[in-house]
């Protein structure tokens, strides 16, 4: 018995000093000023997790990332959606929300040089009535797409009045093999924590506590190296942006031809006839029918709906299957109705002698997404294809 005892008052103790190690933490870590404290986050604390559609961005986070060619900063608004600053969103007579995943959310540069922002710039300078919002998150699908939709503009009430969504080849997979369906609430059902209050205590210690920050910074253990390499090669990380896009753009066609995202799987289905008969007609339809109850959802409330393919760099270097690829093209073109419009990101390719140059114009050098240059073609085929006036 006196065994157990001092077993049970040793745990008793621990659990003591661990509660206010962590009430310590969470206090010195809220006083510690915002510019400094935007440095210290690992930007995994502000990708966090959501009970309705599996992952989104914390509402007014600060942060800094890096991913293409420089470190750029990252703010949400108080909704959680990526915007130029920390603001509080103010509706007005015509909001616009877009939607759609990596692409959308403008991997590698701030939000100002992302097609949502070009955009927005554009209708502002125009007319101030209008508000423009970018929903889009890495790694969302269309199952996402559905699920946050619903929960923006049926739970939250969100006063939209046109939705845009962007969709990419990468999502057909991702519906198939990433989540799975979504109940009758339209909550995503997937294999990760479903608990609402064990989710808001990650998300709160995530975005909270110093001690999180400085985990995930050291693990797994075979990040230490490079974490230690570029405390000492800061100079190489604040590369200017055109300098490094410059020494990349001398890569070559064949060095291009072997890039690893060429031969993902994500994109098999639409060039492997085992692949498109194992999953990819079944994973096309699934999206297609996300697509529909999208319609349906916005349709209800007479919200104007524009939905548009973008044609990746996969598709655009290697050539995919006839059949399969327009199993889906015509998919998607058989969803247009008086009130939806279905459109395609293609046409900012016209005006390059090859598929290899408008890549490196257009796309990070080793990547999928648009860089700068991409992004403002986008916008601008956007404008051109769809009135958001």
């Amino acid at each position: 018995m006196n065994f157990l005892k001092i077993i049970f008052n040793f745990f008793k103790k621990a659990l003591i000093f661990l509660l206010v190690l962590l009430l310590f933490d969470i206090v010195f870590f809220t006083i510690i000023p915002t510019d400094i404290k935007s440095k210290l986050y690992n930007n995994r604390a502000h990708r966090i997790k959501s009970f309705y559609y599996h992952h989104d961005l914390r509402p007014m986070a600060s942060f800094y990332d890096h991913w293409g060619y420089e470190r750029y900063r990252i703010y949400t608004n108080n909704l959680g959606f990526k915007d130029s600053s920390n603001r509080e969103v103010k509706f007005k007579n015509k909001n616009i929300l877009f939607i759609g995943d990596s692409f959308t959310e403008g991997v590698g540069i701030k939000y100002e040089d992302t097609y949502v922002g070009l955009i927005e710039s554009n209708l502002k300078s125009k007319n101030n009535d209008i508000e423009v919002l970018n929903a889009g998150v890495q790694s969302y699908s269309t199952s996402i797409y559905l699920s946050k939709l619903y929960h923006l503009l049926e739970r939250k009430k969100l006063p939209i009045t046109d939705v845009v969504v962007m969709i990419s080849g990468g999502d057909i997979f991702d519906d198939y093999y990433k989540y799975l369906d979504l109940n009758d609430d339209y909550i995503l059902n997937h294999v990760d924590q479903k608990n609402k209050y064990i989710i808001k205590i990650i998300n709160f210690l995530k975005s909270n506590t110093l001690t999180y920050q400085l985990i995930t910074r050291i693990t797994p253990p075979k990040v230490i190296p490079s974490l230690i390499k570029s405390i000492f090669s800061e100079k190489k990380i604040k590369t200017n942006y055109n300098e490094k896009e410059e020494n990349l753009f001398l890569i070559t066609n064949d060095e291009i031809n072997q890039m690893t995202f060429l031969d993902h799987k994500d994109y098999a289905y639409l060039y492997s006839s085992k692949e498109f008969e194992d999953w990819g007609k079944n994973a096309i339809e699934k999206s297609l029918n996300n697509l529909k109850q999208i319609i349906k959802l916005t349709s209800e409330k007479n919200i104007n709906l524009n939905i548009f393919y973008l044609y990746e760099p996969v598709i655009l270097l290697r050539k995919p299957n006839k059949i399969y690829f327009d199993y889906l093209i015509t998919g998607l073109e058989n969803l247009k109705t008086k009130n939806v419009n279905i459109e395609f990101i293609r046409n900012m390719y016209d005006e390059y002698e090859n598929a290899y140059e408008a890549y490196k114009n257009l796309f990070f050098i080793n990547d999928i997404h648009w860089n700068k240059r991409g992004n403002t073609k986008v916008a601008k085929e956007i404008l051109e294809k769809i009135d958001l006036n």
